[in-house]
């Protein structure tokens, strides 16, 4: 038997991206490596190369990993600051740079969360509902599209990886984990996987 393990790579911006349709963020995520984009955006790399600089840069671009998503779910100036370790001023001046780099995704969050507020609810892709309380968080609103489209993408994912005759061991997350005895179901596993995340978003190559 062969074990083997596939996720989707930056999962939650391509989502991102999809579900905003901000042709900058769909550009930068389809590059291969969306932390590389905020590398530059920070000023903390100057090299255009997405893949020397992953392959060069590993402990940067672990820096870039949690402050890309804390900025798509709303973090602010101070915890900004302090991933980066630089001056809160500088923090603020890469908030307004994401902004103005990618401003439909910053408009469909507001209007997102907006409409969210006023319905009382939110749904994911397929429809699964989040109902909200009087007080709810914010970023829970900012984050939920990202996060039920993640998990309808496994589902979908999973349901016809079974449906093909290939039975996951475990789902891990935004993963699944394989043991198959046919190498080459390995191939298909990874072409149903990225049929679904085409799938749940609008096409774009997750």
């Amino acid at each position: 038997s062969v074990g083997f393990y596939l996720d989707w790579r930056s999962q939650e911006v391509g989502i991102a991206a999809a579900r905003s349709d901000d042709p900058t963020l769909k550009a930068d995520y389809l590059t291969g490596d969306i932390y590389h984009a905020l590398a530059i955006m920070c000023g903390l790399t100057d090299d255009l190369d997405p893949f020397r600089w992953k392959k060069t840069n590993r402990e940067v671009r672990d820096r870039m990993k949690p402050l890309q998503l804390g900025i798509n779910y709303g973090m602010g100036v101070p915890t900004l600051a302090r991933g980066l370790n630089r001056h809160p001023l500088i923090a603020s001046e890469i908030i307004q740079l994401h902004k103005r780099r990618y401003p439909r995704f910053w408009q469909w969050r507001a209007d997102t969360v907006t409409a969210a507020m006023l319905e009382r609810r939110i749904e994911s892709e397929y429809g699964w509902p989040l109902r909200i309380s009087h007080s709810p968080n914010r970023r829970t609103l900012y984050n939920f599209p990202m996060q039920s489209g993640g998990a309808e993408m496994l589902r979908l994912a999973t349901v016809r990886l079974i449906e093909s005759g290939i039975v996951p061991i475990m789902l891990i997350h935004d993963g699944i984990l394989f043991e198959e005895p046919e190498p080459e179901k390995i191939e298909h596993a990874v072409e149903i996987m990225r049929d679904a995340g085409r799938d749940v978003c609008g096409g774009l190559e997750i």
